[in-house]
C-alpha cells in the first residue's frame, strides 16, 4: 500500500521535457501535413509555416507563465477552472481532446495503413483496423515490452526523419542516381494566395507542444525548464521540417505532394528512391502507432478524472478489476476511432480527406490555445500578487498578437469550421445539461488556493515555489 506522505518526485530535466515538446513532430499526420503545406505554398513553405508559428509561440508563452503558477497537473482545465470557470475548462478537454483521439487518431491508423498498401499491396482498411485492434489489445493488457520500446521509438523515429531530410537537401539520392530535380515555380499555381492560404494548415506542425506541461509535477524547475524545452522544441520543429519540406519540393511534382494521402511518403521516394520510400513507410507506420496508441490511453484517463470530478457519468470512472484500465473510457474512444478509421478508408484516404480531418482538430486546438492566453490575463486580473517565477512580458500585446493570428488560422480553414462548430455545439449542451441535472452552477470557478494546496501535498518540495506560495496563502489567510 502507498504512503500516506508519499510524493511525486522532481526528477525531469530538460531533455525529457524537450522530447515531450518535441514528441508529435514525428506523427504520420504531422509528416503528411509538413507536405501538404509545401503543396500549397511551394518554395515559400517556410513563410506560412513561420507565420503558423507566431500564434504558436504566444501560447507557449502563455502555457509557460500557467505550468509555473500551477506545477502540477498541466492540462488545460487545470488553468481555466480557476480562471473562467467548470464550463470552459470542461469544453476545452472534451471540445479538444475526443477530437483528437476520434479524427487524428483514426488518421494515424489509415495513414499507417495507407502506407503499408504502398509497399505490400494489402488494402489499407484491413491493416488500419488491425492496427487499431493492437493499440486496443495494448492499453487493456498492458504489455510491458511495448512500454519499454515505445520510450526509445520517438527519439529513432525523430531521428531518422531528421538524416531522411538532409540527405534530400544536401542532394544525396541526387549524386546517387536516384533522384532528379523536379523544377517547381517558386510560387504555387495559386501565387500568394496560397502561400498565405496554408497558415492555417502549417499550425498541425506544432499542434500537441504543450505536452509537456502535464509533466511539470515532475520536473525539475518547471518554471525554468519548461519554458526553455517549448520554446526550443518549437523552434527544432520548424527548422526540421523546412528541410523535409523543401526537400520534397526539390525533387517531386507539386500536384503529387497536394493530391497524395501520403505525400511525405512521395516526397521521400523522390528524394532518395525505394529506400527512401521504405524508410518513410517505416517511420510513418511506428510513428502513426504510436500516436493512436498514446491517444487511445490518454482520453479515458481524462475521461475517468472528469467521472471522478462528477462532470461525465460515474461509468467513466469505473476501473477494471483485473486489468486496472478505465474499460469504458477506453471501449469509447476505440469505437470513436473505428468508426472515423472506416470512414477515411471508404473515401480512399485521399489528401483531401486527411486535410479535413486534421484541420477540424486544427480549428478546435487553436480555440484551447486562445484559451489559455485569456487564462493568463485573467488570472493575472484575478490573482495580481501570486507569485509567478515565469512571467511573459508584455503580456495584453504578446497574447493580443496570439489571439489575432490564432483568429487567421482559424479563417484560412474555414471550410472545416462548420465541422468543429457542430461538434462544440453537442459539448456545450452536454455540459449544460449535465451540470442542470447535477443542479450545479454551470460557471462555478475554482479556488486558486485549492488547488495550489493539493499540489504543494502531493508533489515534492520544490524551494522556490513553494516558498513563495506559502507567503502568498498567508497572506490570503489574515
Amino acid at each position: 500500500m502507498q504512503k500516506k506522505d508519499t510524493k511525486l518526485k522532481r526528477v525531469l530535466g530538460f531533455k525529457t521535457t524537450y522530447g515531450a515538446a518535441m514528441g508529435l513532430v514525428v506523427s504520420g499526420t504531422a509528416m503528411f501535413s509538413v507536405t501538404q503545406v509545401a503543396g500549397q505554398s511551394g518554395f515559400y513553405v517556410w513563410l506560412s509555416a513561420l507565420i503558423g508559428l507566431i500564434p504558436i509561440l504566444c501560447a507557449a508563452a502563455a502555457f509557460s507563465e500557467l505550468s509555473a503558477m500551477l506545477p502540477g497537473g498541466g492540462m488545460i482545465s487545470d488553468y481555466t477552472d480557476p480562471a473562467l470557470g467548470r464550463f470552459w475548462g470542461t469544453l476545452a478537454v472534451l471540445g479538444t481532446y475526443v477530437l483528437l483521439a476520434a479524427a487524428d487518431g483514426s488518421t494515424q491508423m489509415a495513414m499507417s495503413g495507407l502506407s503499408l498498401q504502398d509497399v505490400t499491396g494489402i488494402p489499407a482498411i484491413i491493416t488500419s483496423l488491425v492496427f487499431l485492434v493492437i493499440c486496443l489489445l495494448f492499453n487493456i493488457f498492458d504489455v510491458g515490452l511495448y512500454g519499454k520500446v515505445a520510450a526509445i521509438l520517438p527519439l529513432a523515429m525523430m531521428a531518422a526523419y531528421f538524416i531522411l531530410a538532409l540527405l534530400g537537401i544536401f542532394g544525396v539520392g541526387e549524386s546517387m542516381g536516384l533522384a532528379h530535380e523536379f523544377g517547381n515555380a517558386a510560387l504555387p499555381k495559386t501565387g500568394w494566395a496560397g502561400v498565405f492560404g496554408a497558415v492555417g494548415s502549417s499550425i498541425w506542425w506544432y499542434i500537441g507542444f504543450e505536452n509537456c506541461c502535464p509533466m511539470a509535477e515532475e520536473t525539475k524547475a518547471p518554471y525554468k525548464t519548461i519554458p526553455r524545452a517549448l520554446f526550443a522544441a518549437l523552434f527544432s520543429i520548424f527548422i526540421i521540417d523546412i528541410i523535409f519540406s523543401i526537400a520534397s519540393l526539390k525533387y517531386t511534382d507539386i500536384n503529387v505532394l497536394l493530391t497524395s494521402g501520403i505525400s511525405h511518403i512521395d516526397g521521400a521516394r523522390a528524394m532518395m528512391g525505394k529506400t527512401g520510400a521504405v524508410i518513410m513507410s517505416a517511420i510513418t507506420i511506428l510513428a502513426s502507432f504510436t500516436t493512436a496508441n498514446s491517444q487511445l490511453a490518454a482520453l479515458p484517463r481524462m475521461f475517468y478524472g472528469l467521472a471522478r470530478q462528477e462532470q461525465l457519468p460515474k461509468v467513466f470512472g469505473y476501473v477494471h478489476p483485473k486489468f486496472r484500465i478505465p474499460v469504458f473510457g477506453t471501449i469509447a474512444c476505440f469505437v470513436l476511432m473505428f468508426v472515423c478509421t472506416i470512414y477515411i478508408c471508404f473515401e480512399g484516404g485521399t489528401a483531401d480527406i486527411m486535410t479535413m480531418f486534421i484541420n477540424i482538430v486544427c480549428v478546435a486546438w487553436l480555440g484551447c490555445y486562445i484559451l489559455a492566453m485569456i487564462d493568463v490575463l485573467v488570472l493575472r486580473k484575478k490573482y495580481p500578487d501570486f507569485p509567478r517565477l515565469f512571467k511573459v512580458p508584455c503580456a495584453p500585446i504578446v497574447f493580443t498578437v496570439g489571439i489575432l493570428f490564432s483568429l487567421y488560422a482559424i479563417y484560412t480553414m474555414r471550410n472545416e469550421i462548420p465541422y468543429t462548430l457542430i461538434w462544440l455545439a453537442i459539448v456545450v449542451v452536454f455540459i449544460i445539461l449535465w451540470n442542470k441535472i447535477k443542479g450545479r452552477k454551470l460557471n462555478e470557478c475554482s479556488n486558486l488556493e485549492d488547488a495550489v494546496i493539493m499540489i504543494r501535498e502531493r508533489t515534492e518540495y520544490l524551494p522556490e515555489w513553494d516558498e513563495a506560495v506559502a507567503e502568498w496563502l498567508e497572506k490570503r489567510n489574515r
